[in-house]
């Protein structure tokens, strides 16, 4: 990394500690860290969806095909299925930690942490999901609930009648500390943003998510 790049990543890592960062800070960071970070397999992974997009292929792809197996599997024997996100908050927060200190950079609070996947789950928002053969079969979206900010696929199964159903499951998750939320029902089924996009703005050193009317 030269001065210019280590000049940056200071200044990023300074609004990540000052909770002074929005989204596109987050995308910023991450850009300058990756090479840097080759042996933490969250950030080159969500790094590389985040540019890539639709054309991404990688770990968090064969996630998502993976879980679409299972819950077609599930369709058909009707067996129950537990589903983890791709990268646990305790992953995303030893990995970040990690890198920064990698980096002579402190460590950040859980807080700040949560700031940082938060800001994440927004980016990787609206990319199209596609299956081996690069048929669309879905996409990630932004969902909300009273307690969790949260990262949803949405694909489409084959029942054992052949017709097409959708099935949504959580991708990664973060605690919802911006939005005071009214729960759904007992359950807190999160609501769904399936068609729009959401935002995550900073003002005055907190997080604020901008959802659509």
């Amino acid at each position: 990394m030269d001065l210019k790049q280590k000049s940056l990543l200071s200044t990023y890592v300074e609004k990540l500690a000052n909770g002074n960062f929005a989204e596109q800070d987050v995308l910023g960071f991450l850009l300058l860290i990756q090479k840097q970070a080759d042996d933490i397999k969250w950030i080159n992974e969500v790094t590389e969806l985040a540019i890539n997009r639709v054309q991404y292929k990688g770990i968090i792809k064969d996630y998502l095909l993976e879980t679409r197996k299972k819950f077609a599997l599930m369709s058909q024997s009707k067996v129950s299925l537990r589903i983890h996100d791709v990268f646990s908050f305790k992953e995303l927060r030893n990995g970040l930690n990690k890198a920064l200190s990698d980096c002579d950079m402190g460590e950040l609070p859980h807080e700040r942490i949560n700031d940082f996947v938060a800001c994440l789950i927004s980016i990787l928002q609206q990319i199209i999901i596609t299956d081996e053969h690069d048929k669309e079969i879905g996409k990630l979206f932004f969902a909300i609930s009273n307690k969790e900010v949260i990262l949803m696929a949405e694909v489409a199964i084959a029942n054992n009648l052949l017709k097409k159903t959708n099935v949504v499951f959580p991708v990664l998750t973060a605690n919802n500390r911006y939005v005071n939320l009214k729960k759904q029902d007992q359950y807190d089924t999160p609501y769904l943003f399936l068609d729009d996009v959401v935002e995550i703005v900073n003002r005055d050193g907190k997080l604020d998510i901008i959802i659509p009317n």
